[in-house]
Parts: structure tokens; sequence; C-alpha cells
């Protein structure tokens, strides 16, 4: 499922996509670059599930052992150009009657659709087969917006 530029005004990132601004992961710094001048030209809403800021911050510090100050600096710096999505009652049964075997994607896709998100970008596109609304790879969302 695809989305027309012009229609897209709400975007949703999802966790690995946080992971990777933060760091020199997966994705490449132009990447990265045209998706916040995309952001930031086309004023987008870009949001993230309030609950994957304790997952990012565990995987920063944990995982990439990351300095725990550093790691929770380089999370304010994005809440500074990002708002927070916060789950409900309905979200959470919703995602437990969704057709997603992995109980957090559901999560995010039933969060993303309450809120009227219009679309989820993630790096782990296959884990969104079942989305109803459109899901991008970093690079494909950058694609739309190319002339």
């Amino acid at each position: 499922m695809f989305q027309e530029v012009g229609n897209i005004k709400k975007v949703l990132l999802d966790v690995n996509v946080c992971i990777d601004f933060l760091t020199q992961r997966l994705l490449d710094y132009r990447v990265k670059k045209q998706l916040f001048a995309i952001f930031l030209d086309y004023k987008l809403e870009v949001f993230i599930p309030s609950f994957s800021i304790d997952t990012i911050f565990y995987i920063l510090h944990n995982s990439l052992n990351i300095d725990k100050e550093v790691a929770k600096k380089a999370i304010q710096s994005l809440l500074n150009y990002t708002l927070l999505l916060h789950v409900n009652d309905e979200v959470i049964f919703n995602s437990f009657t969704s057709n997603f075997s992995d109980f957090e994607n559901g999560l995010i896709h039933s969060l993303a659709t309450n809120k009227n998100i219009d679309c989820i970008i993630t790096s782990n596109i296959k884990d969104f087969k079942k989305s109803t609304i459109a899901v991008y790879r970093p690079i494909d969302f950058v694609s739309l917006y190319e002339d």
C-alpha cells in the first residue's frame, strides 16, 4: 500500500529507524539527512511510540555500549524533533486481535491506525506485511520526494 506524497502529513518511526538515526548503524548518513529535510520542508508530524523509548535506551546503552548519559541526551535530542504517541486500552486490545504474529509490531500498527498516522517508516518492512496503512523503508520514503 502506498500513499501519495501530498497526502502524507503524519509519519510514525519504528524503533529500528530511531536507533539508526542516533547511531552509525544501518541507515546511511545521506538518507538520514534527506529524511530530516523532508520532515522539515514538508512540515510533517513525526511520531515515535512512547513504549519504544525504553527499547531505544536499552539498545543504545546495553547493546551498543553507549554511555548512559550520552544515550539519554541522544534520545532527548530525537524527542526535540518528534512527538510521542501513547497507547490506550483500545490500542492494546486491537493489537491482541490483529493479524500480526509479533505483538510489538501489532501494537505499533494498532497505534498508527488509532492515531490516523499516514505511514510507518521501518527498516524491517517484512514485519508489516499485514499493514492496512502504507509502510516504507527509509530509502523508499525518501525516493517518494525525489524529483
